[in-house]
């Protein structure tokens, strides 16, 4: 049950993340990783409704792989806006 709540908690962080990338990213006109974080943001909310539904659903374990999708999809957004806004 506690890695459940750490999973949702996670995929909720994750999500806000995305979101306020995809809002600064709106600030500084950077289409691209507008483009980026809004598919991210949408794929990190599937993510968190889906380990929501793991919990209600009590499963044994999390799922390994969508935690992994997590932390590397936020890593890789949280990477090209550092890598873009740089070179802007």
């Amino acid at each position: 049950m506690k890695r459940h709540v750490l999973t949702v908690l996670m995929s909720l962080v994750a999500a806000v993340i995305c979101g306020v990338i995809f809002v600064a990213a709106l600030f500084h006109q950077l289409a691209l990783v507008e483009v980026a974080a809004s598919i991210f943001t949408g794929l990190q909310v599937f993510f968190l409704s889906s380990a929501i539904g793991d919990l209600l659903d009590g499963k044994k374990e999390p799922n390994r792989t969508r935690n992994s999708a997590v932390v590397l999809v936020t890593v890789f957004l949280l990477a090209f806006y550092s890598f873009t806004r740089y070179f802007h």
